[in-house]
């Protein structure tokens, strides 16, 4: 029986240590983090894009639409997280969705983007800035650290796209892409219950 206990002790105090070093990674075998992207302000946010020398007031308005990512395990943070734009697709005169060329990935920007590092911990959510249109432009833009030079990803008068979404960190890779699409009939209206009504966001399931 003493032979037992000692045994059944020094597997416990082995098993403590274990956790004590592993347990972290231990962990993210069992049950990894799970990062989905969920909507979060998708009838546009009213602000205004002006110089740092303009008065408030003077600037351009514009409507700011974001998304969030969401962590649904909080007790495993994801390290250096991140968002990118992996593909496309636009739709054509058959009412069908086709593919456009897109060969590297670009980054979205997390908000506020004033104060947000290109990387983040993501314990909980973070908001992510999705897109903007602004008062008197064309296009709706997808709001990216950077654009390649033939970047095709805007939506015009008319137009719906639809946007590939994968979520990086250095412990997450999404399985998945999710697909977000947009569509614009043309018309702009600074109050968001409105534009609501002219610029659609949802998600698209496969």
């Amino acid at each position: 029986m003493d032979t037992l206990i000692n045994a059944l002790v020094a597997v416990g105090t082995l098993a403590v240590a274990i956790l004590a070093i592993w347990g972290a990674r231990i962990r993210s075998v069992l049950a990894p983090p799970m990062l989905v992207i969920e909507p979060h302000n998708l009838s546009g946010d009213p602000t205004e894009l002006r110089r740092v020398d303009q008065p408030q007031g003077q600037g351009n308005r514009v409507l700011y639409f974001h998304l969030k990512v969401v962590n649904k395990r909080p007790w495993l943070p994801v390290e250096n997280c991140s968002v990118f734009l992996r593909g496309l697709s636009r739709r054509g005169p058959d009412g069908m969705f086709h593919p456009v060329q897109m060969h590297v990935p670009l980054q979205y920007v997390w908000a506020p983007a004033e104060i947000t590092p290109p990387t983040v911990t993501l314990t909980k959510e973070q908001v992510l800035d999705f897109g903007h249109l602004i008062e008197g432009a064309d296009k709706f833009v997808p709001v990216l650290y950077s654009y390649s030079h033939n970047f095709q990803g805007t939506v015009g008068r008319g137009e719906a796209l639809r946007y590939q979404l994968e979520v990086r960190g250095s412990n997450f890779s999404s399985k998945r892409y999710q697909v977000f699409e947009v569509a614009w009939d043309g018309n702009w209206s600074y109050i968001p219950t409105d534009m609501e009504q002219h610029l659609r966001i949802r998600e698209i399931e496969f």
